[in-house]
């Protein structure tokens, strides 16, 4: 019978799923890409700045995931807690994440409030408020985060010893969440130098996907965000770099300390454990009795048994018999 039947028809052609993704800059230098997915009323508004964790200062490390920390703490137009608490109220979400290169803000929400998101973003973008109490609070808050992702993670902390034995000198060998002790040296003076180095439109990326027009995602843009002047030029980012090597680098994990009074065991034969003082079957303990036996005579201080021998009995047939040993092996005939 022929695959393709004449009187079937023709298979559909594959839809075309590509994404018309659009993307364009405002006059501040602040870009701006739009991925449409109309599949649902939801919008994800995301601001993505350009510097993570590999350009906190030299004994300072951890500073751009502790700014992410303090940057829900709010604002004179939006005090802490108050944009959460709107959000909750319409079932949306947010978060933030820290990552080498990069620092990240996101919402998911219905998409009539999208410029609600917008006002938000761009007004902390520039009106950060940061009073010492905070700080200091949130400071022993990441102090507490350090300890459970990596303090009390075995995983954690062989995963910073990976990083630092693979790039000695360059920022990334340096765990995102920063070192304890740079952790609890961090201070207000220095989140805000951060901030006002890094947080600005030129240095940000607005990424909005989900049901909303491109158009209308550009006028929106250029209404919120455009309104914060540039600062300057990018913040030029220069990071140390380890020297270059010929040789592969290496590092060797060493084997745990034997405990003390375990004894080694001896292996005796394919599969079989010997212990101490123990025969492993009876033709050792025949040997054993004998060995027992040659040394008493010769004046050992081992005891011959008191009476007659008990006698020896043989667990293999006799040379040339077909049959082998019966310890644990099936007979062949």
């Amino acid at each position: 019978m022929p695959s393709n039947p004449s009187h079937l028809p023709p298979a559909p052609a594959a839809p075309d799923t590509a994404i018309a993704v659009s993307e364009f800059r405002l006059e501040n230098g602040m870009q701006v890409v739009v991925i449409p997915d109309r599949r649902s009323p939801i919008v994800t508004h995301m601001v993505w700045y350009r510097n993570g964790s590999t350009d906190d200062p030299p004994g300072k490390s951890g500073l751009a995931h502790f700014l992410e920390h303090l940057m829900f703490k709010g604002t004179e137009r939006y005090p802490a807690g108050a944009f959460s608490e709107t959000l909750a109220a319409l079932g949306a979400e947010e978060n933030a994440f820290t990552g080498w290169d990069f620092t990240a803000y996101h919402q998911r929400i219905p998409n009539e409030y999208l410029a609600t998101c917008m006002a938000y973003e761009a007004d902390r973008m520039r009106n950060l408020v940061l009073d010492e109490a905070v700080v200091t609070t949130e400071r022993g808050v990441v102090l507490e985060e350090r300890s459970m992702v990596a303090d009390a993670n075995p995983a954690g902390l062989l995963g910073e010893a990976v990083a630092i034995a693979a790039g000695p000198a360059h920022p990334s060998g340096r765990p995102i969440i920063g070192w304890r002790h740079e952790i609890a040296g961090l201070t207000r003076a220095d989140a805000l130098a951060y901030y006002r180095r890094f947080y600005t439109p030129e240095n940000a990326i607005l990424v909005v996907a989900g049901d909303a027009e491109p158009e209308a995602v550009r006028d929106l843009a250029a209404e919120i965000y455009g309104a914060i002047p540039p600062t300057s030029a990018p913040p030029e980012r220069q990071h140390l770099q380890d020297p270059p090597s010929c040789n592969s680098l290496k590092r060797a994990l060493q084997p745990p300390a034997r405990v003390r009074g375990a004894v080694p065991i001896p292996r005796t034969g394919a599969g079989s454990v010997s212990h101490p003082g123990r025969p492993r079957s009876r033709q050792d303990r025949r040997c054993a009795f004998r060995r027992c036996g040659r040394r008493s005579a010769a004046g050992s201080d081992v005891r011959r048994r008191e009476g007659p021998p008990r006698p020896i009995r043989r667990s293999c047939s006799p040379a040339g018999s077909h049959r082998t040993c019966s310890a644990g092996r099936a007979k062949t005939g």
